[in-house]
């Protein structure tokens, strides 16, 4: 097999409206660069029987942009689109390439994509002889299940004050890390890549910070860089339900200890990584589309309510969405009802480890149920890849309500679409 890396950076050059939160202006500095990292895998020299795996500091890519940049890829190197994987690491302090609660920054977004493709040629015209391994661990200080149900009924998110004793969770996190670490064949000790995947929210900083920050995933791979001397990748999960301790150390220090965490589990695991070259690659694509969906009356009437109030202005929020700003949104999701959403994935194995893509806020437990019920001993889910249609929760979440149920784009049958697709790319691919 051959294999090639890239890192290149893709910190603004000028302030930023941000993403994440809802934020009252721009940015007002640089906290810690942001970069743009890609490896490439092949089980030989052709191009089109490889994959390409992009890790990016940025909350999310929608489909117009990661379509873009897969399709410019392709015809800058040969690798098909449906090889190629653009993740997207979800940190709530670079800048507004979603502009869901703040306006896009295109022109920002125009260069990423630029830069993006930049990075998947330089990965493949660097391939050279390589070794492949993948290994698995945990780490369980870090992702909270982040919904919490009160004594009298009420869903409220970690990040609101709650006192311990008067709230249970309603689920339980992904506690698992897994690495594929890529070597030179020469020697396996000369890393090229570890690419660590955790599902986690990179929200440590909150709403009141203003410094760009790739957050606690960009401490992680600094880190790790530092370490192993190799291009260090962190692709998220199925973090839709999880989060951080939203009442501890929402400062610098807090983003130093999470990603010093993170960094030395994912170390911890790859070293249990055994490399080889004649590691089996494989994968295949699909598409398919989830119904939008549908607003109720009583909804509607609600978010005229808060208009009719408001006359369209949003306030800044730390965490969370304000009632201004959901009753906004709810008329923009009126407008969408008829327009379905599209899903892309792709899955790729090396041994006896897939690895999955996923456009978007899986929900933990769904994610859960996909690594479950593979046919693969040990599956990776890749969240926020490849385009983002936002949260995708439980049936069972959508009846009691919550955070993530009012900020959805999908309907309630979206979960069981999603498992019984993504079961049946995983089973193909195994059977390949």
């Amino acid at each position: 097999m051959i294999a090639g890396t890239a890192k290149i950076e893709t910190t603004p050059a000028t302030p930023v409206w941000m993403d994440g939160m809802i934020r009252a202006h721009e940015s007002v500095g640089i906290h810690d660069p942001l970069y743009a990292r890609a490896v490439f895998i092949s089980p030989d020299e052709n191009p089109a029987n490889g994959y390409v795996i992009v890790s990016v500091d940025a909350c999310g890519l929608d489909d117009a942009a990661a379509s873009v940049i897969r399709t410019a890829a392709e015809a800058g190197t040969g690798v098909p689109s449906g090889h190629i994987i653009v993740a997207a690491t979800h940190t709530h302090s670079g800048p507004a390439t979603l502009g869901v609660f703040n306006d896009r920054e295109s022109e920002y977004v125009a260069e990423l994509s630029f830069t993006i493709v930049s990075a998947i040629k330089s990965a493949v015209s660097r391939a050279e002889p390589a070794s492949a391994g993948c290994a698995h661990g945990r780490e369980d200080t870090i992702s909270h299940y982040r919904r919490l149900m009160t004594v009298d009924g009420r869903v409220v998110m970690n990040w609101e004050p709650h006192s311990p004793d008067l709230v249970v969770p309603l689920g339980r996190p992904d506690d698992q890390i897994g690495v594929l670490v890529v070597s030179r064949r020469a020697d396996a000790d000369d890393l090229m890549c570890l690419l660590f995947n955790h599902a986690g929210h990179p929200n440590v900083m909150s709403g009141e910070n203003y410094l760009i920050s790739a957050d606690y995933p960009g401490m992680a791979a600094s880190l790790i860089e530092e370490e192993l001397r190799c291009t260090a990748m962190f692709i998220n999960g199925a973090q839709g339900s999880v989060d951080i301790d939203g009442l501890r150390d929402r400062d610098w220090d807090g983003v130093a200890r999470v990603g010093g965490a993170l960094a030395e589990a994912a170390i911890a695991v790859a070293r249990e990584a055994v490399p080889s070259e004649n590691a089996r690659i494989r994968g295949l694509h699909t598409e398919y589309t989830l119904a939008s969906r549908k607003m109720t009356s009583r909804e509607l009437a609600w978010a005229e309510r808060v208009l009719a109030g408001t006359r369209g202005s949003v306030q800044s929020m730390p965490d969370g969405m304000s009632d201004d700003y959901k009753a906004s949104f709810y008329k923009k999701l009126q407008e969408l009802e008829s327009t379905d959403v599209i899903v892309r994935q792709t899955c790729f194995a090396v041994d006896d480890t897939a690895f999955i893509s996923f456009p978007g806020e899986l929900f933990t437990e769904i994610g859960l149920r996909i690594k479950e019920e593979s046919p693969f001993p040990q599956t990776c889910i890749l969240g926020l890849a490849n385009g983002y249609i936002g949260y995708v929760p439980t049936r069972e979440a959508v009846s009691v309500g919550g955070y993530e149920v009012e900020a959805r784009r999908v309907s309630e049958e979206a979960e069981q679409i999603v498992v019984e697709r993504s079961l049946a790319l995983l089973r193909e691919v195994r059977e390949s």
